[in-house]
């Protein structure tokens, strides 16, 4: 198919384009003419409509004249304008007014009926309707002029649209009109009142108009049906001096009719180019209205929400964006929505206000500070649309209430929950942690949106022509940067035809490359796996457009279950409701998880049964972990603090093990945030023989990201309990989703449907032990509904919200038991406003069991995992200081991995090597994330070493992305098989060997000082990587610059116990097969002298005083850079 055949379609965007001439033609103006030989002929232009054929009657309409010319044919000419026209000698008539819109459809559908039928006369009907229309002339664009004193609200519309403006005079299409003397009602704000009343268009029937915007002098208001614009403008002003009469002014969602308007000179042609300043966050209405009639102030509901931004200028009245649960997105709030007292200009962030909220229809779409009703191509693509029940900021008023938690600068906070909150503060919580969810949720959607990617794809040649690249280009580091963070490797993505169309194929993101560009700009390549969508036939016709150049938009799909869903849960208030009303266990652990009291306060467990062989391994705090989940009274909440290594997930199976045996009907739901630990809970469970009482659900994109580790836990997934004899039973669609599914599970899981097929097969068969992230059960209901024990790893990652949401999911849960490590790394909150990233629940739900007191709690102290020196460095760094310990609990002759591997360590039978590389720094252009070429560099050369006495046990993880794409390219290069991962994405995770580059270094001159050293900061994700480790731990630092953080501080304090630190010179000696030590038992270099660089001498590194560390790998035969002594061609 030729690109050339690419025409618009019916449904959206360009297909095929016909060689052939057509009958129809389009000039600049916009008119369309069809003429032949006695048959009906209908040329539009701009309103105008008119139809000619030999031996016609004239129906000429303008402004209520009626003539009629028979030769024996119809000619109709109808202009849907507004504007008053009088022609020489013609006299105006009275105008007849409508509130409603069905004669405009009723015309519609005679003129269908008109062009279908020859010779027809028109009927007394259609004269009437006729008469009813105002006469419209054309005018020429000019350059829109745009008023001065318009708030500037540069932070949600970056850059500016441009205006069409054709210069051209086009005549009118109906030659029967251009020898009439016509006067074009033009009007200018500079123009006086009297100038504009005098060129008034008077319409003969109302218009219902909805208010979209309000500003500093006026308001706007759009039509609600623009496909029927006619002689309508889409966008009409209101200025506020026609408001002064009415009870209150007009804020968005009020209903007004328009009866009386004046068009703006140059802004008549409304384009999806022009209607909305983008520089100035305006829409660019077409008329000023002159006379209204308000018709409907809708019924207000009050809710109490959040400011979440907040501009205040000198000068300039302050604005505010502001936010409550039943928004579907934060609301612009103007000084002039601003009642009973409230002023932005005292107001601070994150400060309660209530807002009075009105009703919008479903389907309208909701802009940053606008509204705009279906059915019309006005649209930004940033716009969510309102569902049923969806509402919008009319106005607010202050928080009068006395609310008693403040933070240190006088702030409302409402998170953590305080044990004595009353049920109306709680009540007023669970509202601001909806709006919170509701904020979070549009930060996700319009960040999905902005980074819609809009189109030609370009096809990569494949065997399954499946294959595709895409480009984002843009001059702006941030907006590349959220590319980034969206577009990431295995997410989903869909395919469409315009925004509101649904996908005609989905796939997934295969590869993200980093593009450099001659020009200035940054870009981004994306390779793009695309399967059409199965069902309909139009989905092929659209997929095979798109390889052949059809326009088209991709985008990262939705993720199921999130915010929105826990917002509803805290806006209806189930919980309070739950607490006052329901008697169960499930409402115990709810009282528990929010610190009130209840009717069982006990915390001590019971007998369990030590016959069990997984029972019988486990030491004395994990048998009391073991007690209390086993004795759940009238409902338990316990927590186990688990730091590295102490064998959590292996009492979790033991715990569903032991729960089955007192009570074979019980139910477990054993779960996660994300699916590594799912999958290994799912491994510890199969260790211990539960076996056929397992069913694990995996999304489609775990099964590409985790295949291997997957594919070993075949046995007990959901594709293996449905074969045979279960699919024979199934009928209809049930059986035809299931076959699908089976017949596509292996190569093409993007195209199962996981949840639906779970839902079906739960629906005959129970399973005892479900196992699957969090959101993946939520999605099918016979996942969760009859769970009695609740299982959740890595719970640090589990967002309290998320944590509520999920227990008033589960009405017959009686035990619960959360497992993780609070030293560790929490929820993931980089990427939401940093308003709502503390105080609103959104945090670890280990943040709130702090205040709960009838929380059981044991601690875990034993580590199974690490060598007993690397036991107690991160113990030191991370555990004492807390009153607690990790004790080693293997000793060190079973972690020989880097003891015994055959490379010489800076100290014999220490696992520990510190190697100080200052280097310099690079920052991606991108993602603003560092590197150290230096460093990187050091980690290869170690790797290789490593690897290939040990395949498959060495393990890289990073600090920074951006170092992990270096090491990953010279891994590339070097062909070392070896994994590279960031430190987040290592929790829940372990190695035999880890090399862990920090990256951060105090070299002169190097950038993001500031960012890297509030990243060292983090303790928490200090803890993780520092506690990888099984048998050996390689730190590449420039161990000075580390410092900045106290748990790196202490971890080196605690590590130069056992180990010096060393300079580059180790690389050379490494592998030396004749190594020499000096009299304390280091490694020597090749000269013979000590590797060990002294603490005095590492500070001294800032300065440059010594070569080592400088920067940069120095020979130490010839003593230039860029290599080591054993690859020197001087011998």
């Amino acid at each position: 198919m030729d690109n050339q055949n690419v025409r618009k379609r019916g449904r959206g965007h360009f297909y095929f384009k016909s060689e052939k001439n057509e009958t129809t033609t389009t000039n600049k103006a916009g008119p369309l003419t069809m003429e032949s030989t006695d048959s009906k002929s209908l040329n539009k232009n701009a309103g105008l409509l008119t139809m000619e054929s030999t031996d016609s009657k004239t129906l000429n309409k303008t402004a209520g004249l009626l003539t009629m010319e028979s030769t024996d044919s119809k000619t109709l000419n109808k202009n849907a304008g507004l504007m008053t026209m009088e022609p020489t000698g013609s006299q105006k008539p009275k105008s007849t007014t409508h509130t409603s819109v069905e004669e405009e459809e009723a015309f519609q559908k005679i003129m269908e009926d008109a062009e279908k039928e020859e010779r027809q006369e028109i009927s007394e009907s259609m004269e009437k309707l006729i008469l009813e229309e105002d006469m419209e002339i054309n005018e020429e664009n000019e350059d829109e002029q745009m008023e001065e004193g318009e708030i500037n609200e540069s932070e949600w519309a970056q850059s500016s649209s441009n205006w069409e403006n054709p210069n051209k005079e086009e005549s009118f299409a109906n030659k029967a009109f251009e020898n009439q003397e016509w006067q074009e009602v033009k009007s200018k704000s500079a123009k006086k009142k009297e100038e504009i009343e005098a060129e008034a268009i008077t319409a003969s029937r109302k218009k219902r108009y909805v208010i979209s915007q309000v500003q500093e002098k006026r308001s706007i208001a759009v039509i609600p049906n623009p496909e029927k614009l006619s002689m309508w403008p889409f966008a009409i002003e209101i200025p506020d001096e026609l408001t002064t009469d009415l009870e209150r002014p007009l804020f968005p969602g009020d209903s007004i009719f328009v009866n009386k308007f004046a068009w703006i000179e140059g802004r008549r042609q409304v384009t999806i180019d022009n209607w909305y300043r983008k520089d100035t966050g305006i829409l660019s209405y077409q008329a000023t209205a002159l006379m209204i009639d308000v018709t409907h102030f809708p019924y207000w509901t009050t809710k109490t929400g959040i400011i979440v931004y907040l501009k205040k200028k000198e000068g300039k009245a302050a604005l505010a964006r502001v936010t409550a649960y039943g928004m579907e997105r934060s609301g612009m709030l103007y000084a002039k929505q601003c009642r009973h007292g409230l002023d932005l200009s005292k107001t601070r962030l994150s400060e309660f206000v209530n807002l009075k909220l009105a009703p919008i229809p479903a389907g309208w779409m909701i802009g940053t500070n606008y509204i705009v009703p279906p059915g019309g191509s006005y649209r930004l693509g940033t716009e969510i649309m309102a569902k049923e029940g969806s509402q919008i900021l009319a106005c607010a008023e202050p928080f009068t209430e006395r609310w008693r938690w403040l933070t240190k600068t006088g702030l409302p906070k409402v998170f953590p929950i305080d044990k004595d909150y009353t049920l109306k503060e709680m009540k007023l919580a669970e509202d601001i942690i909806a709006a919170a969810l509701i904020t979070a949720a549009e930060n996700e959607e319009v960040g999905r949106m902005e980074t819609s990617y809009f189109g030609v794809v370009k096809p990569i040649e494949d065997e399954k022509k499946r294959t595709f690249t895409i480009n984002h280009i843009h001059e702006q580091k941030s907006h590349i940067a959220k590319v980034l963070s969206i577009w990431t490797k295995d997410t989903s993505v869909t395919a469409k035809t315009g925004f509101e169309r649904k996908a005609f194929a989905n796939g997934y993101i295969k590869e993200v490359f980093k593009c450099d560009r001659d020009d200035g700009l940054l870009q981004i390549e994306v390779n793009i796996i695309l399967v059409p969508n199965e069902g309909l036939y139009e989905h092929d016709e659209d997929f095979e457009a798109m390889t052949h150049g059809m326009l088209t938009i991709i985008q990262v799909a939705e993720t199921p279950g999130g915010y929105r869903d826990q917002a509803d849960t805290f806006g209806l208030h189930t919980p309070t409701q739950l607490i006052k009303e329901e008697k169960s266990p499930r409402t115990e652990i709810l009282k528990a998880l929010f610190g009130r009291p209840g009717t069982d306060d006990s915390v001590v467990g019971g007998d369990i049964p030590k016959e069990l062989e997984c029972v019988k391994s486990l030491n004395e705090e994990q048998q009391n972990t073991l007690s209390n989940w086993l004795h759940e009274g009238r409902g338990r909440l316990h927590y186990q603090q688990a730091p590295p290594g102490t064998g959590k997930t292996r009492l979790a199976a033991a715990c569903i093990a032991a729960a089955l045996k007192k009570d074979p009907k019980i139910a477990v739901l054993a779960t996660a945030n994300s699916n590594l630990p799912v999958s290994k809970l799912i491994d510890e469970s199969a260790q211990i023989n539960l076996g056929s009482e397992m069913l694990a659900f995996f999304a489609s994109t775990a099964r590409i990201r985790y295949g291997d580790q997957i594919l070993l836990l075949k046995e007990h997934q959901l594709e293996n309990k449905i074969k045979g004899e279960f699919v024979e039973k199934l009928e209809g669609s049930e059986k035809r989703d299931v076959t699908d599914y089976l017949a596509h599970i292996k190569d093409k899981p993007r195209h199962t449907k996981e949840r639906k097929v779970g839902e079906i097969y739960l629906a005959r068969e129970f399973k005892n032990a479900i196992f699957g992230t969090i959101y993946m059960c939520l999605g099918i209901p016979r996942a969760h509904v009859s769970t009695t024990h609740l299982i959740i790893d890595e719970v640090t990652q589990t967002s309290f919200s998320m944590m509520v949401h999920l227990l008033c999911k589960l009405p017959l849960v009686r035990s619960v038991l959360l497992t993780g490590d609070v030293r560790q790394l929490g929820t993931h909150l980089k990427e939401l406003p940093e308003v709502i990233q503390s105080g609103y629940g959104l945090e670890s739900v280990t943040d709130q069991m702090e205040n709960c007191e009838r929380v059981s709690v044991t601690i875990l102290e034993r580590c199974y995992r690490s060598h007993p020196i690397i036991t107690e460095c991160f113990n030191y760094s991370s555990y004492e200081k807390h009153d607690e310990r990790v004790i080693a609990a293997v000793p060190a002759s079973k972690r020989t991995g880097l003891t015994k591997l055959g490379i010489n360590l800076p100290v014999n039978n220490v696992p520990l090597i510190l190697l100080n590389i200052r280097g310099t720094i690079e920052q991606d252009s991108a993602s603003y994330s560092l590197s150290s070429p230096e460093q990187t560099e050091a980690a290869i050369i170690i790797a290789k070493a490593l690897e290939h006495r040990d395949p498959q046990g060495v393990a890289i993880i990073c600090l920074y992305t951006y170092q992990c794409e270096k090491i990953r390219e010279r891994l590339y290069q070097e062909n070392l098989q070896v994994s590279v991962n960031s430190v987040d994405a290592f929790q829940s995770r372990e190695h035999r060997l880890i090399i862990l580059v920090t990256t951060s270094t105090k070299s002169p001159g190097s950038a993001a000082r500031a960012d890297a050293s509030d990243f060292l900061k983090d303790s928490r994700r200090a803890t993780v990587a520092l506690s990888r480790a099984q048998s050996g731990l390689i730190i590449i630092a420039d161990f000075e610059a580390i410092r900045e953080g106290e748990t790196w501080r202490r971890f080196i304090t605690a590590a130069k116990q056992h180990t010096p630190f060393v300079d580059e010179r180790y690389l050379e000696v490494m592998e030396n097969e004749e190594p020499t030590r000096d009299s304390n038992g280091i490694l020597n270099d090749l000269k013979g002298r000590s590797i060990e660089v002294k603490v005095e001498e590492v500070k001294l590194i800032r300065g440059g005083e010594l070569r080592t560390g400088r920067g940069q790998i120095i020979c130490n035969r010839c003593g230039n850079p860029g290599h080591l002594a054993r690859d020197c061609r001087r011998r």
